[in-house]
């Protein structure tokens, strides 16, 4: 899924008016993501909850509920003078990349809907061992997104942004119907054809009990996109920062994106203190080996080489990048280490604590922001150093959680 950031930046910087749009993009993204936010931990509660027949029937609706207000909130947000508040007041986001953005984000109304319905399924598919056809629909995801791209790049005059948008809600949508269909038989065989439920049925009260906490942690973490540019738009140059800081985070996210399955890998297999110990030691590794590659990547300058010939940075854009891009190399440790301890508070069922600890990264970054502003430090310097202290923040409060939970928790034996 990392791959579509490349994908788009790669489409949005081979057409006109490449610094306009590859600023716009991040703008758009962190739009659509934020107001996705209460659907994205989906994946969590159903692959902790969704046990039998009528644990499946009352998600079910509960995931229905959420699937509708997220499309009406996207609709309200983009079609109404809100968007104009949002983006151009309290972002600061100058007007043409403003326009630019919520040209694309006209086309992603249906995306939020799209996304949690896909990713309820994904965690029955966890739950019951079906990782493999994640893996597929990902594929068919990323194969739709890369055909219309091109296909519209090359037949069509359409604008830079309007192509990736239309590309990633068509992939979004093949992603989606094939994850429908694969789940079929996992849910008729677990879920309808059994009328067995466990002696411990799940109420609306414990549903929202369990994902409120998880939403609106997501819903404060992903404030950090909006912020991050909010502060970009207040550097001295603030189309070309939002640019290159855009351009270096489609890469990024592909080294980030292999610890976000860490919680649910947690979640499935932590059973005893030695799978535990093991997922520790597992979590770890996957974001020292991610956050090493972007060191050896950023020290020789190999990331210019992507910048440059895969999405085709014009040059100024790509010198942003790499600095950005380079500063932000610890960035999938902390990545790891954090998803590892989300995943067995989640597995306790501690997901307050979550919420607690991204709320003090969101105070951290923020103040990361300021100070960035103030002293005039450069893009790269304050995306980073914002993002970075916020993660270590969050990080530090989660550990906290766990070792004080785990105090109340004689079975456990401390690490």
């Amino acid at each position: 899924m990392g791959l579509e950031g490349p994908v788009c930046e790669g489409v949005i910087n081979r057409l006109h008016r490449p610094e306009i749009n590859a600023a716009a993009w991040p703008i758009l993204m962190a739009i659509a993501i934020w107001v996705e936010s209460p659907v994205i931990d989906l994946l969590s509660t159903s692959t902790t909850l969704a046990r039998d027949r009528q644990r499946y029937e009352l998600i079910s609706k509960f995931v229905w509920f959420l699937l509708l207000w997220v499309t009406i909130a996207h609709a309200l947000v983009i079609l109404t003078p809100l968007y104009g508040v949002i983006v151009e007041g309290l972002m600061g986001v100058k007007p043409a990349v403003a326009r630019a953005a919520r040209s694309g984000l006209v086309i992603l109304i249906p995306w939020s809907a799209m996304i949690g319905w896909r990713r309820y399924l994904q965690g029955i598919l966890i739950r019951h061992g079906r990782t493999r056809a994640i893996g597929l629909g990902t594929s068919a995801r990323v194969t739709t997104l890369v055909f219309v791209a091109i296909t519209l790049f090359r037949t069509t005059h359409l604008p830079s942004i309007i192509i990736a948008s239309i590309g990633i809600i068509l992939s979004v949508a093949v992603e989606a119907t094939f994850i429908h269909w694969l789940s079929r038989d996992v849910i008729a065989r677990h879920f309808r054809r059994s009328a067995e439920s466990s002696d411990d049925p799940l109420t609306m009260r414990k549903l929202v009990s369990f994902h409120a906490p998880l939403s609106a942690t997501t819903m404060v973490n992903l404030l950090v996109m909006p912020l991050v540019s909010a502060g970009l738009a207040r550097t001295d140059k603030p189309v070309l920062a939002l640019a290159g800081c855009g351009v270096a985070g489609a890469i990024l996210f592909l080294h980030r994106a292999v610890t976000f399955c860490v919680p649910e890998v947690v979640i499935t297999l932590y059973k005893d203190e030695q799978s535990r110990a093991k997922l520790r030691n597992f979590s770890l590794s996957v974001g020292a080996i991610s956050s090493g590659l972007i060191l050896l990547l950023g020290l020789t300058g190999l990331d210019r080489f992507l910048f440059a010939w895969l999405i085709q940075a014009k040059p100024p854009i790509a010198e942003v990048a790499h600095w950005c891009y380079l500063y932000s190399a610890a960035v999938p440790i902390v990545d790891s280490a954090q998803a590892y301890v989300r995943g067995v508070l989640t597995a306790h069922h501690l997901t307050v604590s979550r919420l607690i600890a991204v709320l003090a990264a969101i105070v951290v970054l923020v103040g990361g922001v300021a100070i960035g502003v103030a002293l005039r430090w450069s893009g790269p310097v304050l995306a980073a150093v914002s993002v970075t202290g916020g993660l270590l923040a969050e990080l530090v409060v989660l550990t906290v959680a766990w070792a004080r939970a785990r105090s109340t928790m004689p079975a456990l034996v401390s690490s």
